[in-house]
């Protein structure tokens, strides 16, 4: 059963006072965290390339401001959210059956240890994408325990990743599930805007809609979970997605392409989150934001430590500079327009209103491994194959 109202009053709650709070640019710490800071830090990435690229670029610039002497460089590999955890995973196959030889019989503070003797990881930290397939991830024991709490006053939603995670995942912004439809090529066909997730199964929207494909992005499973819970039971959600099936012209390996095809007039309507959507209309493309009537799922935006980081240092540090306010409010610059965590950092100007949607939250069993590599094998068995 999805629930709405506490979580609503909550997330309303926070998100006003962070618009109140912020106007400007915001005070961050002292960073000296950043002394001493040295060698290699490697992190997988799965926001946009450019907001990837804002944050290492500021990172690296900041530690180089901080420390006269020494040599340190940060660098990031850009993959979807899914691609991302499955390329950890093997990465730490080896280390994971050498886990479990060596630290069987341990139990608490020793099996930390031993784990994080034991794991040889090639990445040092995992950053932003869909809160989800980092949740299943949990379960294959890829990331670290770090005080979270720590590294910056934030907001309930994304303490509550940490608490949820067990201090192993960070959390750093919210983003709104939605769908970007090209007003254009809706005027040209003679049809509605679609206003609910049902609409995209009528004959109007044949041949006209795009999404990631489930097995490689997190967005497309955030979607297969909304659907999922959408419609009063699973069973009747499987139906939708069937039928929605039969309007999709392309299904893509990111999940933002959908609406950045939607806004170059490659395809009606793309679906994504709203901060994507958003920030193509301010660029000025004939797109439209639309929350679906039938309610929405949230996404947050993780951030782990890989287990047996080679350069643990430097990936705490790496982890607190996130929480940073200038971080957080550094992606507005390259159009990540999503809410930020913490307490102190702005809202970015024309982020996606709240108020315009109907938010659902999602029972957890979504984000549990074998109920995520359920809906992708029967989703990939039964309906990909479809005819459309």
């Amino acid at each position: 059963m999805i629930k709405t109202k506490l979580f609503m009053t909550v997330l309303f709650a926070s998100v006003s006072t962070c618009t109140l709070a912020a106007n400007s640019h915001s005070m961050d710490s002292d960073k000296g965290y950043l002394e001493g800071i040295n060698g290699d830090l490697v992190t997988y990435c799965a926001a946009d390339e450019k907001a990837c690229k804002a944050v290492i670029d500021m990172f690296n610039a900041d530690v180089a401001a901080t420390n006269s002497s020494g040599s340190f460089e940060a660098k990031f590999v850009r993959l979807s959210t899914s691609e991302m955890l499955a390329r950890v995973k093997g990465e730490l196959e080896k280390s994971a059956q050498a886990v479990k030889r060596k630290c069987k019989d341990m139990t608490g503070d020793a099996l930390e240890a031993c784990k994080e003797a034991t794991y040889k990881a090639k990445v040092d930290v995992a950053f932003y994408g869909t809160d989800d397939p980092y949740k299943a991830s949990l379960e294959d024991d890829l990331f670290s325990p770090y005080d979270y709490a720590s590294a910056g006053d934030t907001h309930p939603w994304a303490s509550e990743l940490t608490t949820v995670s067990d201090s192993r995942l960070g959390g750093l912004y919210l983003g709104l599930l939605a769908m970007g439809v090209n007003t254009e090529l809706a005027a040209k066909a003679g049809v509605d805007i679609p206003q609910c997730w049902a609409d995209l199964a009528k004959s109007d929207y044949d041949d006209s809609v795009t999404i990631a494909n489930w097995n490689t992005s997190g967005t497309a499973y955030k979607f297969a979970a909304t659907v999922l819970q959408a419609f009063g039971s699973e069973e009747a959600g499987w139906e939708k997605v069937v039928a929605i099936h039969q309007s999709i012209n392309q299904y893509t390996k990111s999940g933002s392409a959908g609406v950045k095809m939607a806004a170059r007039g490659e395809t009606m309507v793309g679906i994504g989150f709203g901060h994507d959507i958003v920030s193509l209309m301010q660029q000025g493309f004939p797109i439209e934001l639309v929350a679906p009537c039938e309610g929405v799922l949230y996404e947050i935006g993780p951030v782990g430590i890989v287990r047996g980081a080679p350069n643990r240092d430097a990936a705490e540090a790496f982890v607190q500079y996130l929480y940073e306010p200038s971080t957080q409010e550094v992606l507005a610059s390259v159009g990540s327009l999503q809410f930020p965590s913490n307490v102190n950092a702005a809202v970015p100007e024309g982020a996606p209103a709240m108020e315009n949607f109907k938010l659902l939250v999602s029972d957890p069993s979504f984000s549990e491994k074998a109920k995520k590599e359920q809906i992708i094998k029967k989703w990939t068995d039964e309906i990909f194959p479809l005819p459309r």
